[in-house]
């Protein structure tokens, strides 16, 4: 899953520290014109025009993620971040245990409709010590792994496949250990993820053609090296959180050529073995107070930095990297050929809107914080999750055109709302693949949806509150077994028509309040 409210603790680069924000520029010219001041919701009544088909062979999916969902992960770091002083005390162990349960999930996956399903192999737990790697894999969790893949494909999925979704084999990262570099501080990281790349690719390249590399790399950056939520729990670490991004871009581009040596096999059998990228948190920023020039100014580099930056290098080979806003100092490079080009499609994730607030000058080049999304904070009439999150849907657009100018395909990787009693998913899902099915008709190059989440699972220091599944997970039952939420017939109504049927917008008038609030960690 992704950081959601955890983007609070984001923090602003800075446009060169003058008392002007630089022309903001897209990877070919300008971006798009900023979003329209956010409004108050719109009548309940509101119908829209008709959309058009969703194109043959699109990817339906959902998406889940190892550390949240499998249970038994102690060879990771967040095994040992669990209880953070910031964190809820819920455990990972205590959850939907997929690791036992992976074909009940699959087969309600296939009953759904989806034919894809988006999940991780967790590095520790393959290679659980350092003595392991990378010639002596755990040969049960292999298996297993095998197995996972194997029932997805029987059950008509197919299967992507995330290298690192926020946890690290211990190892590599121990968040109790303070006197040596924390994984992606690592200046080995790089070399040792691309082994752990092609590992994978050698494994599992004959089923999978679909690859995430790491999964939204800044909003990691943010809650680990700014936090304190993620692991290693830095506070406002700069050169810290420098060096993490420079690490994950090299570690990107080096993971995209070990997969692309070492899976030669097109498991869909189109003649593509491979197809290769990162998941990007994008998130439609917006200032604070809109009559505030330094608002205004951190929201636009905020823009840049948590949407952009990580994209420009592996796509153009453009690294800005003191993150200042320019490319004009040692260490910033232009259209670099050992970066550019390390991308085959835009994994993109989506779940709202933040606003930004100027926090000054003493973090430099970070200077402020958005406020994650919890509008409702400042007057903002809008419907709001049980996790405080706005519901946004006006802002899927936005990052879609956003990100249209790199010229690549784009699968939304992840898409989703915490709701336990289904008060609002099935208009979240309406708007939001409407919203899709309306780029797409206007010609943007979308190829999947995949919604977060297929089950409920752990919310990393938000703990089991937010319910962020299509199916919930009774934990109070050894079984664990599962329920259909109230977006599961939505969904499949949807992926049966191949667009959306916009008599569904009767049915599903508006978002209704939600069953439970659950604590805004961090915020």
């Amino acid at each position: 899953m992704t950081v959601r409210p955890f983007l609070a603790l984001i923090a602003v680069a800075a446009c060169g520290g003058g008392d002007a924000a630089p022309d903001a520029a897209g990877p070919d010219g300008p971006v798009p014109d900023a979003p329209p001041p956010v409004a108050d919701a719109a009548p309940d009544a509101f119908i829209p025009a008709a959309v058009g088909q969703f194109p043959e062979g699109f990817l339906w999916g959902t998406a889940i993620a190892p550390y949240q969902v499998e249970g038994n992960l102690h060879d990771t770091d967040w095994y040992v971040w669990e209880g953070c002083g910031l964190c809820s005390p819920d455990h990972a162990d205590d959850g939907p245990d997929f690791w036992d349960h992976y074909e009940e999930d699959f087969a309600d996956a296939q009953a759904m409709g989806t034919n894809a399903i988006r999940l991780g192999v967790e590095w520790g737990r393959v290679f659980p010590t350092a003595a392991s790697f990378p010639d002596h894999p755990d040969p049960d969790a292999l298996a297993r792994y095998h197995q996972i893949v194997a029932s997805a494909r029987a059950h008509g999925l197919v299967v992507m496949v995330t290298l690192h979704h926020f946890s690290t084999p211990l190892w590599l990262a121990d968040p109790r250990v303070t006197d040596q570099p924390y994984g992606w501080d690592r200046d080995d990281m790089p070399q040792l993820f691309a082994a752990w790349a092609g590992f994978c690719a050698r494994e599992f390249g004959a089923d999978v053609d679909w690859w995430i590399t790491i999964n939204e790399p800044f909003a990691m950056i943010a809650a680990g090296w700014m936090g304190p939520l993620f692991p290693p729990g830095h506070f406002a670490d700069v050169s810290g959180a420098v060096l993490a991004q420079q690490h994950m871009i090299e570690s990107h581009v080096l993971a995209y050529e070990a997969i692309h040596a070492n899976d030669t096999v097109s498991a869909l059998g189109d003649g593509v073995a491979a197809r290769v990228s990162f998941a990007t948190h994008n998130r439609v920023f917006l200032p604070a107070d809109p009559t505030n020039a330094d608002d205004v100014r951190a929201a636009a580099a905020t823009t840049e930095l948590n949407n952009r930056s990580f994209l420009d290098a592996v796509v153009n080979g453009n690294v800005d990297a003191n993150l200042d806003g320019d490319f004009d100092d040692p260490g910033d490079t232009r259209g670099d050929p050992t970066l550019a080009g390390h991308l085959d499609y835009i994994g993109l994730n989506y779940y709202g809107v933040s606003l930004v607030r100027y926090a000054g000058q003493s973090l430099f080049p970070f200077l402020g914080a958005p406020t994650a999304n919890d509008l409702d904070r400042f007057g903002v009439n809008l419907p709001i999750t049980e996790y405080g999150a706005t519901i946004y849907p006006q802002g899927f657009r936005v990052v879609l055109d956003e990100v249209a100018p790199y010229r690549l395909p784009i699968v939304i990787t992840e898409n989703g709302i915490a709701d336990g009693f289904d008060t609002q998913r099935p208009r979240f899902l309406l708007d939001h693949l409407y919203a899709l099915a309306k780029a797409i008709d206007e010609g943007v190059d979308v190829r999947g949806y995949f919604h977060w989440s297929l089950i409920d699972n752990f919310e990393w220091a938000a703990g089991f509150c937010p319910q962020f599944g299509l199916y919930h997970v009774d934990r109070s039952d050894a079984a664990r077994p599962r329920t259909a939420g109230g977006g599961v017939g939505v969904y499949r109504r949807i992926i049966e028509a191949a667009t959306v049927p916009v008599g569904m917008f009767a049915e599903f008038p508006s978002y209704g309040f939600p069953g439970k609030y659950c604590l805004r960690t961090g915020l």
